[in-house]
């Protein structure tokens, strides 16, 4: 997974575009200086998510947008961001069914989509001994957009201190493919102050827990009297386990005569509610015999007595009452009633005198009932009695203090248990407390000696033949060249190991499948080599390492794309192999004057 540059386009309303078409696996644009080759290289930066703008140069007055396209494994992809600044869009590349191109504006931010498409999605980088985090743009960027200023610098490869950290770490992950995920963090100040506070707050806590405990008291002396106190209860409660167990049949047994002595009770009582209802109906069957013999008796003496008149107004009796009733046959109706009614209760007393009688006989024999009952309850009730003395033990205490005890044993030890949590806490937050200042020394096996021998062959391919020993030092990122560091030789010495170096991190890094942009832009590798002001020791001829360099650049097959931005002059074999793209400059020549159709002018301005 790498990913490719296409082209690089400045566009303005009214204004001729400007375009430069990369070419893979060699570009090489030439041209002397204030052309714009370095400004395609801070072009690049700041469309691939670098903050910092290009510079305000005359000729690119009136353009507004700068798109840089880019290839990957899924397609075609255009980067575009205003010059004046502002956030870059993304937008993918494709074609319709019919053929017309189309396009689709991401979400994603360029950032990610570097890191993805570089095969670093996901990987994590040291920002610090105590922070880690993912791998970023910049983190790519810069190790593979090299400017002018860059090249000479005499500063570490990794860039300022701020930066260094994760910047060593990228490095690494070139060379071996993995990242900082397993590399154990240094805690900040901060988590020193935040476990310095725990530290108290757990030395408060404890001195707490032993303030609550006896003294002189310790933890198996406390479970020793715990385990005491536990065997007493345990043989209490097997006592009344036992004692339950003998008396369980006879209290079921008392349960159930118990039963038996309410059921009869209560049939008992609802027959003597009988007797004395039966009574009562008895009663009125007496009342109404007598009422009706004493009717029996008037009608008799009302048949008996003559008839006559009124005594105070001498009315007859005829005149007086219904006729009808004067008749000897209407007395004689009423009193066969009366006989019938008498007879009829007769009847009722002798049946009510059989129930009753039935009634009492089934109270006596109920009273009899519960009185039996009663007894065989007695009985089982003294049993129950003879069995709980039977089994009555005697305890030194009583269940309720043992208890009581037990309670504050529990508690106490409880404490013993929280004291020794406590101590484990504050040993463990101690010794998290004291780190060691152990360097950090990531091994990258084989992979320093493999960049240290492409870079070696580089160098002898450009000249540099009398160089016997390269090595790659992992912690400075840097080369040493016949036991002397990079930055020990002069400027331009210094540009041309450092392009040496940059290309064989790319070329080791894309050929083992690890992460990487998977191109590099290397702004003047020659060119202070070939200052002619430079008092610099040139051990071979400038000529001699521009033509080598140029001869190798036309060679070079990859794996990975070179873009190289050069002011040196390039002889006519390696110009038809390389086909750069030169700007000629403000000079007579025809040609490209540079990176924007216009020429400068004397007083700052531009002509078309």
């Amino acid at each position: 997974m790498t990913v490719k540059l296409v082209s690089l386009v400045a566009t303005g309303p009214d204004k001729p575009e400007a375009r430069v078409n990369f070419r893979d696996p060699a570009m090489l644009v030439r041209g002397p200086s204030d052309t714009g080759k370095s400004y395609i290289r801070d072009c690049l930066w700041y469309l691939l998510g670098g903050d910092k703008l290009p510079k305000k140069i005359p000729e690119a007055f009136g353009y507004d947008l700068l798109t840089l396209k880019l290839e990957v494994d899924d397609g075609s992809y255009e980067v575009r961001r205003a010059h004046s600044g502002g956030d870059s869009t993304l937008v993918k590349l494709a074609s319709g069914e019919d053929g017309t191109p189309t396009t689709e504006v991401l979400e994603e931010e360029i950032g990610d989509f570097l890191v993805r498409h570089a095969g670093a999605a996901g990987k994590q980088l040291l920002r610090s001994r105590s922070k880690r985090g993912l791998v970023t743009g910049g983190d790519l960027r810069h190790w593979c957009l090299l400017s002018q200023p860059t090249m000479i610098s005499e500063d570490a490869t990794a860039g300022p201190v701020a930066n260094a950290t994760q910047r060593v770490a990228a490095f690494h992950m070139f060379l071996t493919g993995t990242d900082d995920s397993a590399v154990e963090l240094v805690k900040t100040s901060k988590e020193l102050d935040r476990l310095a506070g725990q530290i108290l707050g757990v030395e408060e806590v404890l001195r707490r827990v032993r303030a609550d405990l006896p003294q002189n008291a310790t933890k198996g002396a406390v479970a020793d009297a715990l385990e005491r106190v536990d065997v007493a209860l345990n043989a209490m409660t097997s006592h009344y386990e036992a004692r339950a167990s003998a008396l369980k049949g006879v209290r079921d047994e008392i349960l159930k005569k118990s039963a038996e002595v309410q059921a009869a009770e209560r049939e008992r009582s609802h027959c003597l509610s009988m007797i004395e209802r039966f009574n009562l109906l008895d009663a009125k069957y007496k009342s109404d015999s007598e009422r009706l013999g004493a009717t029996w008796e008037g009608v008799a003496m009302f048949q008996a007595l003559e008839e006559v008149s009124c005594p105070l107004c001498g009315t007859s009796a005829q005149a007086q009452v219904d006729p009808r009733q004067l008749r000897s046959g209407a007395q004689d109706g009423y009193r066969r009633a009366l006989k019938a009614e008498l007879d009829k209760i007769v009847v009722l007393q002798e049946g009510l005198a059989l129930a009753l009688a039935r009634e009492r006989n089934r109270a006596a024999r109920m009273t009899q009932m519960v009185e039996s009952l009663r007894a065989e309850l007695s009985e089982l009730e003294a049993t129950e009695k003879a069995r709980v003395n039977e089994t009555r033990y005697e305890f030194s205490g009583d269940p309720k203090s043992l208890a009581v005890r037990r309670s504050a044993l529990s508690e106490q030890l409880a404490k013993f248990d929280e004291e020794a949590q406590l101590v484990a806490e504050h040993a463990r937050l101690t010794n998290a407390k004291k780190q060691k200042k152990i360097p950090l020394s990531r091994n990258v096996g084989a992979a320093a000696a493999e960049v240290a021998a492409l870079a070696k062959h580089y160098l002898h391919a450009w000249g540099f033949t009398s160089i016997e020993s390269v090595l790659l030092d992992t912690d400075t990122c840097d080369l040493v060249l016949d036991g002397r560091a990079r930055l020990d030789f002069g400027a331009g010495k210094r540009a041309i190991f450092l392009a040496a170096l940059t290309i064989a991190v790319m070329e080791h890094a894309v050929a083992k499948e690890y992460p990487h942009l998977g191109f590099v832009v290397i702004d003047s590798p020659l060119k202070s080599y070939a200052d002619p002001k430079s008092k610099e020791q040139r051990d071979v001829a400038v000529s001699t390492v521009t033509d080598r360099f140029y001869a190798w650049l036309a060679q070079w097959r990859g794996p990975g794309q070179l873009v190289i931005l050069e002011n040196q002059e390039i002889k006519d074999d390696s110009k038809t192999l390389l086909d750069p793209l030169e700007f000629v400059g403000d000079g007579d020549e025809d040609g490209r004057r540079g990176f924007y159709p216009g020429v400068q002018k004397a007083a700052g301005g531009f002509t078309p």
